[in-house]
Order: C-alpha cells, then structure tokens, then sequence
C-alpha cells in the first residue's frame, strides 16, 4: 500500500495527489498533517510525548500483570450493510485479541530472522457496549480535516464514552479522498503529552480520542468488500490492530518520514529499538527480498512487513515486537492510565470534587462518603510521583504552588477502593 502525496497549498486550500497505484491508507499521516496547522507544534509536542514513554519504558515490565482495556464501538450507518451484524464486532475483538496476546493463526509465519523479537503484549481487549446510531451524514475526507464529525451527536454521529477510561472504536463509511478517489482506512489519535503542550496552543478535546474505521475492514467476516480503483482491499481485521497501535503510542515502521510528502525513509526511526530502518511502506505483495534500508552498527535487516505498524497485506501481518510492547505497556501505564486503573469499586470519581481546575496555587478537594484513612498521591504524566500524603478529613485544601505548568493526576485512594483525576496546573 505504497502511498506518496503532493502536498499543494493555494489559498488555505491543499490538493493530494497519489503516485502509486494502490490508494488504500491508513489515516494517521494525515492526523499528524492537520494538527500541526490547526494546533502549531503539534507534531514537536507528539514527538516529545513519544521520546517521554520511551524513557518510561524500562519501568513497563516490572508490571507483570495482563492489561485489560474495555471497549466501547459505536456503528454508525447510513445504509443497512454499514449497520454490521453483532457478529462481526465479536470477530474484530477476537482479531484484537489474538493479535496483542500472539495467538493469531499466523503467528509462526514470521521469517526466521524476526523470530527473536515476537512477543505477547499481554493486552486484553472487552467489548463494553455497542452503540448503534443511523446518520444522514457522509463522512468525508476533506481538504482541511479528518472526520471527526462521527465523533460527536450534534454532527451525525455518536458521542464518546468517557475516553480516558474506555477504548472507543467509531465504525462508519469513510467517503474517499476528495481528486484521487483514493481511500483512508482508519486512523487514531496517538496520546499526547499534554504536560508539555505549547502556551497559547489548544489540543483536540479529549472526546475525540480513539480510532475510526471503515466499515468494509472492520472484522474477519465481514461480506462488504473495499474496491479502490480495481484494488479490492484484503481485509481480515488487522487495520483495525494498526490503529490501536497508534492509539497506544506507536509509529509507522518506517518512522513517518516525510509524512504527506512521502521520501526515502531511511534517515528517520520508529523510536523502537528492535524494529529494522525501513525506506518506505511494504506493498500488498509482502516482498520478502524487500531491504530498503542498511541498518546501523554493521546490522542489515531486511523489511519488516509482518509488523503490524507497516502499511502490508493483512494476511501478512502477524507481530509486534518486544520493544513496540514494552512502549505500548508504558504508554497504558502512564499517558493512558486509566484504562487500566480504574476498577469498578464501590468508591466512584463522582464522589470526588476537585476545583479549581485549571489552577494556579491550591486544590480545594472535596471527598463525600468518604470511609477511614484516604491516601493521596499526585503524580506527573509520566507516572512521576510529586506528593504524597495521607488525608483523614473529606474537605481540604491542597498547595499544588511548586509544581511546573502542565497536566497532572490526582490519585486517591481508600479501603473502598481507588479514583484517578486530572488538573491542569497553569501559571
């Protein structure tokens, strides 16, 4: 699925034009390409998030535990074979599933040389709900944006549910890209380290995290077929496995060099240690002779286009590497957080009332049916702890004075069990 744009820009105004035959792609370049002009130093801040998890990342296996994320997948649909049947979002989370704990049927395909680097996420996925909305609204590509309309009621779509804590999959007819009637996938929005996020400068709203997908690649079984300009589309579930990679932190494998402008990528990283250089997307065929790329340090890999990450046939995908998982557990354990954190105890966020928020000095904290010792921590969004105490009256104040400009978690903890929220600390 080789893909290069040129990138026009006349009048606010751009203009994509594919150079290679088959236009079927994912659509996370393109998140990169219209954040950064609608949110300026997008990309370095995304850039800096990632670099944040990596240095995290030594700390992701001392949690020896399997990570289970609940999903909620809203089929939003125009036409009846857009509303797909029940049994094709069962099949898309047995592909999750079997794909982040290695035991997809393909798993033993990979060449031997890549056989050392496979591994088990240990990351589970549960389908918490299934929200249905019918729309009369064709979610389209456009010259200025991705459509994130899916995302919100009052647009056609469907409301998120509660992002920070569930895994939100959107599930609609992406119209094709406006001139070169070439097709986007699926695309995610990465975690961004919002601690870090530039004065002045505004990030998506945290309803739109998750990740969006054609109707016709979603699932194992499913009868829609995607055909692009003669190409039809091989689909067996795993675009959706590449978008959750990219909502829990990881890159293309070529390292998005060039982005939209497409170029040799052999100068750019994945940030991923064990992952070949790689000079550009693998095709559909899965080349096994393909090596775009010499690796550093005397080490020359061919591509890798089992890895999930790469824009391959899907029946050739079938692994993510030891260090892509170990940045993915460290992206769960710190920017996404609370997917995994929060349990269903009988102690709730609703009983916690934090204000205000953004503040410049002090918390005013306030716990109702608040039972024996509370032990409170704050931490950064790299996991850091920062403060540390223990609370015995359900109202009080908190200096928050010393802490640095930027995103914080508060954590609060009791013998009914255990709450997580976030402030903003501004100066």
């Amino acid at each position: 699925m080789k893909f290069i744009y040129t990138l026009i820009t006349v009048f606010y105004t751009f203009v994509l034009v594919a150079q290679r035959s088959n236009t079927v792609v994912c659509g996370h370049d393109m998140v990169l390409d219209i954040n950064e002009k609608k949110y300026p130093g997008y990309q370095s801040v995304l850039n800096r998030s990632f670099d944040e998890a990596q240095r995290n990342s030594q700390n992701a296996t001392l949690r020896n535990e399997i990570f289970r994320i609940p999903v909620v997948i809203h089929i939003v649909w125009k036409n009846e074979e857009e509303n797909l049947a029940d049994s094709i979002i069962q099949s898309q989370i047995q592909v999750l599933n079997d794909a982040f704990r290695l035991q997809n049927s393909n798993r033993d395909e990979i060449r031997d040389i890549f056989k050392d680097v496979q591994g088990d996420a240990e990351i589970e996925f549960y389908l918490k709900d299934v929200k249905r909305v019918k729309t009369n609204v064709n979610f389209a590509v456009s010259l200025f944006g991705l459509p994130d309309e899916v995302k919100q009621q009052n647009d056609g779509g469907s409301d998120a549910v509660d992002t920070e804590k569930h895994l939100n999959i959107w599930v609609c007819k992406i119209q094709p890209i406006p001139f070169i009637g070439g097709q986007v996938l699926g695309y995610a929005y990465p975690p961004l380290g919002l601690s870090n996020w530039p004065a002045g400068a505004e990030a998506p709203s945290k309803d739109l995290e998750g990740v969006v997908i054609d109707f016709r690649v979603f699932g194992s079984n499913n009868p829609n077929k995607l055909t692009v300009q003669g190409f039809t589309h091989e689909a067996l579930g795993r675009t959706t496995v590449h978008e959750v990679g990219h909502y829990l932190g990881l890159r293309h494998i070529w390292g998005d060099g060039g982005g939209l402008f497409g170029g040799d990528s052999c100068g750019e990283d994945d940030g991923i240690e064990d992952t070949p250089n790689q000079g550009a997307q693998s095709g559909t065929e899965c080349d096994p002779t393909l090596n775009t790329c010499v690796d550093s340090e005397g080490i020359d890999l061919p591509d890798m286009f089992e890895n999930y990450m790469d824009y391959s046939g899907e029946a050739c995908q079938n692994t993510f590497t030891k260090g892509q998982i170990t940045h993915m557990r460290s992206v769960l354990m710190n920017q996404r957080m609370l997917l995994v954190n929060t349990k269903d105890m009988s102690f709730t966020s609703d009983q916690v009332t934090i204000y205000p928020n953004p503040t410049f000095d002090k918390l005013t904290i306030n716990i109702s049916d608040m039972e024996g010792e509370i032990i409170l921590e704050i931490r950064d969004m790299t996991g850091s702890v920062h403060k540390s105490d223990k609370i015995n009256n359900p109202t009080f104040d908190l200096d928050v004075s010393t802490l640095s400009v930027g995103m914080y978690m508060l954590h609060i903890r009791s013998k009914q069990g255990s709450v997580a929220s976030r402030f903003l600390v501004a100066k």
